[in-house]
């Protein structure tokens, strides 16, 4: 998969998560079993303002053509989602609901593309032009 459609893909679940966690926080933490008292619903909603600024930078950098920048984006974002697919499954086996899951196999996913399009795709590209 090409760097481009990763970010892509990144944005098109951060953004509508972020507004998700902004304007109904208790109803979709709700599906993970798990209620919050009311500041912990506005400490959520900062996670929902990151999610929403993630996916807009994500969705700008897609058109970023620096090989360099790319890097640092895929190598950052392996970093970061592989560090969200551990500290998920933490959550897993702290008691989290069955819905948990999915948050495991999307960060674990995640990471993954991000891993290999960094080892693989964009280290071929320096390769080929001599970097």
């Amino acid at each position: 998969m090409r760097f481009e459609s990763l970010l892509l893909i990144s944005a098109v679940i951060a953004i509508p998560m972020g507004i998700a966690c902004i304007l109904a926080p208790a109803q979709l933490l709700a599906t993970y079993g798990v209620t919050l008292p009311p500041m912990g619903l506005v400490i959520y909603q900062f996670w929902g303002t990151f999610l929403l600024g993630f996916g807009l930078l994500t969705w700008s950098a897609r058109k970023i053509r620096d090989r360099s920048a790319q890097r640092a984006i895929a190598s950052s974002l392996t970093i970061t989602f592989g560090i969200s697919c551990a500290i998920a499954v933490r959550g897993q086996f702290a008691g989290s609901n069955t819905m948990g899951w999915s948050t495991v196999a999307l960060f674990l996913l995640l990471a993954s593309a991000f891993g290999y399009c960094r080892l693989t795709q964009l280290r071929r590209s320096d390769e080929r032009n001599g970097g």
